[in-house]
Order: C-alpha cells, then structure tokens, then sequence
C-alpha cells in the first residue's frame, strides 16, 4: 500500500506504546483516527495496541493503558473494526526512559518484524527506538525538540532536522503531542481530501497553524507570536543561542529597535528584563539536562552558556533553590 495517496481502503495501524509517554501524545495519534472514523461513518482506520510484554503500561499522568497483544506475538487482529489482512502501518509511541524500557531484545525484536509494516512511524522518542534498530540510517528524521542535540549525535549516520515531523520514504517521524496531531490531519487530508481533514479538526476546535516544516521551537510563543512579534522574535533569538548568548544589544540591533525598546517590551509581556529573561531559558534548559540525562554538570553549563561550573552552580542554586547535584539526587528518589 502507499499509505500517502487518496484512498477508502482501511488503514491497520499497530500501536506500540511504552511506558512513560505522555497521554497528549497518545491521544494525538488515536482520537485523530476515531474522529474520522466517526465523520466518514466507516472504519478509514483499525488499530491494535500493543505493549513491549502484553501487560498494561503506565503514562507518565499515572492512568494505565491496555495491551491486545505482546508486540512481535504475530497477533494482528484488532478489536474496533473488521478483519485486517496485514499490518499496514506501526506507530511507536514512546516518552521518557526509553533506553530504560527498550532493551537491546526490544530492538531486535523491531529490526526482526520492520519487513511486516509498509510504513513505521515514531511518535517522540519512538524515533530513538527505530534508530537504534538500523531503521533510519540515511533518512532525515526528527525527534522531541529536546533531545535532538542529543539524537544527532548518537545518530550521525541519520540527517536530523528540527521540523515538526518528517516523512522519508517508509518512515516518519514526530516531535510530540502537537506535532504528532498535525501529521495524522496531514496523512487524512492526503487520503481523503482538504475538506474531510478540516472536519476532523473541527471537532477538536483545533486551527492548523503550522506545517511540517515549521522548527519546533523551545518555547511555545502561541498569542505572543501575533500580539508582541518583536518579543517573539527575540525569544526565537535566545533559544538558538543558549550555549553562546547573545547580548541584548546585539538582539536588539538584529530586530532594529532600541535597547530601551526591547526592555520595554519584555516588561509589559513577560514581567521581566530581556536579560533576565534569556538566562530564565537557559536555566530551564539546564534544569531538564539534570533532572533527564547523565550528562556532567561541566557539560550541562557549556550547553546553557554558562562560562565556569561555579557560575553555573550559583546561578541555578539562586533560581531554583538547591544546587544541581542536589536536583539530580531527588530525582534518583
């Protein structure tokens, strides 16, 4: 099948979730189908949702997902529709501690069965999961805005952008909950036309904003984009330059305004100076680094732009209450 083209052929889709992916992202892929289903008044999609051992797993919310079937069982029937002949599409769907979840066996059990699938798909950190199974090596992918410094260099043989999802061939990619609903509108507008994907956002009240190709961005501007462009700009500015500030002069020179202006600005829409703001970011960034990697702290302050450890460790303990090595260790527990 190419699961791109216009088409009334149902879709089977074998949903792999693991435990500690977020319910939006879940959410995203499954109620974009159902919705359609419901307005089309047939079964456009079927879905099976599997788990790495058949048992339920936890969302990071805490909320339990049921198993139909232990992922690579062979088991391809689904429970919402008629008899699927074959497993179309897998959509892996992953979130945090996937290296902790998916183990080396995980992986060879999805490099055994890709040849099953006509299109594989990973929803966040789904990408890691494809990745370390071979499967992306030469195609352009994308991942979680967080983690595609990361991604990039385990993966150099893959060409990692920062769009909101990517589609290569076989395989595609997404980089969280929203982005991963944009493509499941994308793929029902490629199959069923502009005017029936229109529908299906309709009943999520949801205005497709974005494309594809759109950057995910660090910080969700959303109205500020529209109510303080010059602002939006500036944020846009800082978060491509957390490792190498820029100074608010310099930003302020690349907008075309005054220094004065740009400090106006911030205060009347953030409640903040721009420099305050910009080391605001680059905290928050290095407060996930600790809290969601084993990276050393020297390696955490050189990516957030902080120019000795010292300083670093100052500046978190005076923003956050506790030093780093301190965060890190609750986390533990």
């Amino acid at each position: 099948m190419n699961l791109f083209l216009p088409s009334n052929s149902p879709v089977m889709v074998t949903l792999l979730i693991l435990p500690d992916c977020s319910m939006m992202t879940v959410a995203s892929t499954l109620d974009a189908m159902r919705a359609a289903n419901r307005i089309s008044r047939q079964p456009l999609f079927q879905w099976n949702i599997q788990t790495l051992d058949g048992n339920p797993v936890f969302l990071t919310c805490g909320l339990p997902v049921a198993a139909q079937a232990t992922f690579g069982s062979g088991s391809i029937g689904s429970a919402n529709s008629v008899e699927a002949t074959s497993d179309n599409v897998l959509i892996i769907i992953a979130g945090f501690e996937t290296e902790r979840h998916a183990t080396r066996t995980t992986v060879a059990t999805l490099a055994k069965n890709a040849w099953r699938y006509d299109v594989i798909g990973g929803v966040e950190a789904g990408s890691w999961l494809m990745a370390r199974a071979g499967l992306l090596n030469g195609h352009r992918a994308t991942t979680h805005w967080e983690d595609l410094e990361d991604f990039s260099a385990a993966f150099p043989e893959i060409d990692v952008i920062p769009d909101r999802f990517v589609i290569d061939g076989r395989y595609f990619t997404t980089g969280g909950a929203s982005p991963t609903f944009d493509f499941m509108l994308h793929l029902i507008r490629l199959r069923k036309g502009t005017a029936f994907a229109m529908e299906v956002a309709s009943v999520f009240i949801y205005d497709e904003a974005h494309s594809p190709s759109d950057a995910q961005p660090l910080v969700s501007l959303g109205r500020l984009t529209s109510t303080e462009p010059r602002v939006a700009a500036a944020i846009k500015i800082m978060e491509a330059h957390l490792d190498e500030p820029v100074a608010v002069k310099k930003i302020a020179k690349s907008l075309r305004i005054s220094v004065r202006l740009l400090e106006v600005l911030f205060k009347s829409t953030l409640q903040q100076p721009p420099g305050g703001y910009y080391r605001y970011l680059r905290l928050q960034a290095a407060r996930r680094l600790i809290i969601e990697t084993r990276l050393s702290f020297r390696e955490i302050a050189i990516r957030t732009g902080f120019g000795s450890l010292s300083a670093f460790s100052r500046a978190f303990k005076n923003r956050f209450g506790g030093s780093p090595r301190h965060w890190r260790k609750s986390r533990k527990n």
